[in-house]
């Protein structure tokens, strides 16, 4: 593919992200999207082939912006206690980069019960941020800046589910204070006890 060409698909993969943030990605078909971006559907389909290999395009691209915009910049934090605050800052401010919220939500909401390559690379995506949340947590232990008795499984679960609590509560009941309420819960969870 020409330079122009790569172009073209990143500019079009990239409305695609708002558009199936917001309408599904199973919703999102290639009739859909030339409608959106006022060009041809043959032109899409040229550049993508199958609804398919557009959805996995946008999986691929909303993980690349996760890793810019969250565990990249987490990543030049002081290990320990300060990375793990960031990224999940990070993770928080990252629900408002798509008009539909969390990318991944929508999508896990729509095809956890649809087998595929898709849901797979949707489940992927989630499964590595849950690593990465897992391996910060592990690493705050072993720097002993969190409690000795502390569950990595639980707090994993609590932190991502602050993520998840934030989009649901912005995007479905339209909380505008569903991101600080979200901070002021993780803040919560990571502010060492007295030992």
């Amino acid at each position: 593919m020409t330079r122009t060409g790569d172009a073209r698909r990143g500019a079009i993969v990239d409305r695609a992200m708002h558009i199936a943030s917001v309408e599904g990605i199973e919703g999102l078909t290639l009739g859909r999207l030339a409608e959106a971006l006022q060009t041809s559907k043959s032109g899409i389909q040229t550049l993508f082939g199958t609804k398919q290999e557009l959805q996995l395009s946008i999986v691929s691209a909303a993980s690349q912006v996760f890793e810019r915009d969250v565990s990249l910049p987490a990543e030049r934090q002081p290990a320990g206690l300060a990375r793990l605050r960031t990224l999940m800052s990070l993770w928080i401010d990252y629900l408002e980069t798509f008009e539909g919220g969390c990318l991944f939500v929508a999508a896990a909401s729509e095809l956890d019960g649809r087998p595929g390559p898709v849901r797979d690379a949707v489940a992927g995506a989630v499964a590595r941020a849950d690593t990465l949340l897992r391996r910060e947590v592990e690493l705050a232990l072993r720097l002993r800046e969190l409690p000795s008795d502390t569950d990595v499984e639980q707090l994993v679960f609590e932190l991502h589910a602050m993520v998840l609590q934030a989009n649901h509560d912005r995007q479905l009941l339209g909380r505008k204070d569903a991101l600080t309420r979200a901070r002021n819960a993780v803040d919560g969870l990571l502010t060492p006890r007295l030992r």
